[in-house]
């Protein structure tokens, strides 16, 4: 019983990394999120100049190959789950070493996002800010109320 808890641990920790990532447009079984296309959607919902379009989609192709690592390495640790058998004495070692990677991956995925987030938000303006983070709000509700509809 012990490693099926550690087991949804475990998928637990690779969602909240895919939610992060998914703020970007990737996350498991996505691809980071074309950068020029994440820019074009910021230039249109906050009015980006010239100059901030410049400096967005420099952070965001900086941290692309990043994302990139991570998402790649939660896929291989997804595989890696999925292929364990129950029955294997070293079963419950492989399992926590899963997930100990995991733990670390949505830690890593966590750090990105909001490095890059305080990154972009540097070059906003405070109307700008306060709109994304108006957007980021009721993206986080629409969230919420579907895993409350589960």
């Amino acid at each position: 019983m012990k490693s099926y808890a550690v087991a949804l641990l475990v998928l637990m920790a690779m969602a909240f990394s895919a939610s992060a990532l998914a703020d970007f447009g990737g996350g498991p079984g996505k691809r980071f999120a074309d950068p020029e296309l994440m820019v074009e959607r910021m230039t249109d919902h906050l009015d980006l100049d010239d100059a901030q379009r410049a400096d967005v989609l420099n952070i965001l192709e900086a941290a692309k190959p990043e994302a990139q690592a991570l998402r790649e390495q939660m896929i291989a640790n997804k595989e890696a789950l999925k292929s364990l058998d129950v029955s294997d004495p070293a079963y419950a070692t492989e399992l926590n070493n899963i997930a100990l990677s995991n733990g670390q991956l949505a830690t890593e995925g966590t750090l990105l996002f909001t490095r890059v987030r305080t990154e972009i938000g540097a070059v906003l303006t405070d109307e700008q800010r306060d709109k994304l983070e108006r957007s980021m709000e009721r993206k986080r509700e629409r969230f919420e109320r579907r895993l409350q509809q589960r």
